[in-house]
């Protein structure tokens, strides 16, 4: 859920590019979210493929895509959470669209929009997670509006907001997915507040919090599940913790941990899906584990994998949605895999693949 440059459930295949005013071309990003697709081109055009029906694609309608459709200029950083999207302007003004139903667009309402409105201004990244979302100023202020059901706003309390109130300062990023949320900060530190029933927060209990709590120092990246959390640290190793039952966790058991275990070492950039997680080496090689059921893995199965293989080459971005994956190659090409009953994947069809295939972009 991800993420584009500054967003989403997940990060680390981000690149901040948020402080970035002028008119020149940007990378080319993507975000998974939950049966979506946001797709980021060089050109900051933004465009949108899969389920519609809360007006997450932005594009006016409640009408399914199976091929992306252009739904925003001028766009320099996105995020697509379950059902709804958010995305950044060059003008750091951050505008939503999709589902409402817990305040998660932060616009003071509870209904859904189809079109994007616009929600703030003065914004450098932002991270759409289930029902809720949260939002990194530009003065590292974290913010966070939405579904508060087990805390993961970590503001204190358990309940939902419909405007987004403050959280903490001196915030470097964030990584949302369900029901629990980690913050990293400028020095490095990870904190974790939210859902903790597998020990998905990494601090030793499965007791949930509403406030964040400080699991561990020199980290720069983390990717959650559903259940389970990554981290990359500063020395490029992969820490995991949380549920396991499908093998998300990459260290060759289905046990769950309540503290993180490494992994391996040599890591560029992570991923997670709902009980999935993704792995890209500094080779540009990509690696998975975990959940297959609709091959979103991409290894050519729907067979869990409880330690991480090998399944793409060429590859410079990630981020993978509940049931489906995406990546970028080195060509700029987008592919997919996993589920595509809405047309998440984008590439025409509406059929569920179990290996990677091409997205089409007009």
């Amino acid at each position: 859920m991800a993420l584009i440059a500054l967003s989403a459930m997940n990060l680390s295949c981000k690149k901040d590019k948020a402080g970035d005013d002028n008119n020149s071309a940007i990378e080319m990003q993507i975000s998974a979210g939950g049966d979506h697709s946001l797709i980021l081109r060089s050109d900051r055009t933004l465009w949108a493929t899969g389920f519609n029906n809360q007006g997450q694609l932005g594009d006016g309608t409640t009408t399914n895509r199976n091929a992306p459709v252009k739904t925003a200029d001028d766009v320099i950083a996105a995020s697509a959470g379950v059902a709804h999207s958010l995305f950044i302007k060059s003008d750091h003004s951050l505008w939503g669209s999709g589902s409402n139903a817990k305040g998660q667009l932060g616009d003071g309402t509870t209904t859904n929009k189809t079109l994007p409105v616009k929600l703030m201004d003065n914004v450098k990244a932002v991270f759409a997670g289930h029902f809720y979302s949260f939002i990194l100023k530009m003065d590292n202020s974290l913010w966070a509006t939405g579904d508060n059901s087990t805390g993961q706003l970590g503001d204190g309390t358990y309940t939902d907001k419909t405007t987004p109130v403050k959280i903490m300062d001196d915030v470097k990023t964030v990584a949302v997915f369900e029901y629990h949320t980690m913050i990293i900060k400028n020095d490095n530190t990870l904190w974790a507040t939210g859902n903790n029933a597998n020990g998905g927060l990494g601090d030793g209990t499965t007791t949930g919090r509403n406030t964040p709590v400080k699991i561990m120092d020199n980290v720069k990246a983390a990717a959650l599940g559903g259940f389970h959390s990554l981290i990359l640290k500063t020395d490029n190793s992969l820490w995991a913790t949380g549920h396991n039952g499908y093998g998300e966790l990459g260290d060759g058991t289905t046990v769950d941990k309540t503290t993180p275990v490494k992994v391996m070492d040599n890591v560029a950039a992570i991923s997670s899906g709902y009980f999935t997680s993704m792995i890209l080496k500094p080779d540009n090689s990509l690696w998975v584990c975990g959940y297959n059921s609709t091959g979103q893995l991409g290894d050519g199965t729907t067979v869990d994998k409880k330690i991480p293989v090998k399944v793409l080459d060429n590859v410079k971005a990630i981020d993978a949605g509940y049931y489906h994956s995406l990546a970028i190659k080195n060509d700029n090409s987008i592919w997919g895999t996993g589920s595509n009953l809405r047309g998440e994947l984008g590439d025409g069809s509406n059929l569920d693949r179990t290996s990677f295939v091409k997205m089409y972009l007009p």
